[in-house]
């Protein structure tokens, strides 16, 4: 018998398939399967150990080559990278003509 954390999760993951597949059906309507780049992982992290995690995962690829794979892959660790170093303090202080100086 699954307990509540598990029928939760699986309540989530759902619902995560039901975007995934709504997600679909949009591309399909506006007929852009030759056009749309996507790649979408939804993962759900159970707890093994102190050092260790399972991933219960949905994901979907609308990708027409190895070589958009790779684009991608790039796409995401660049704009990753970004997102995580974005502007200091200093940069957006000076963007204001403000300077801690």
């Amino acid at each position: 018998m699954m307990d509540y954390e598990d029928t939760e999760d699986y309540q989530f993951l759902l619902e995560m398939q039901q975007l995934h597949s709504q997600m679909d059906i949009l591309i399909e309507r506006y007929n852009m399967r030759e056009r749309v780049m996507s790649v979408v992982v939804t993962g759900l992290l159970e707890p093994v150990d102190e050092d260790t995690s399972n991933m219960k995962a949905l994901f979907s690829y609308n990708l027409g080559s190895k070589e958009e794979m790779e684009e991608m892959i790039k796409f995401i660790s660049n704009t990753y990278e970004e997102q995580n170093s974005g502007p200091d303090l200093d940069d957006l202080l000076g963007d204001l003509g403000i300077s801690l100086n």
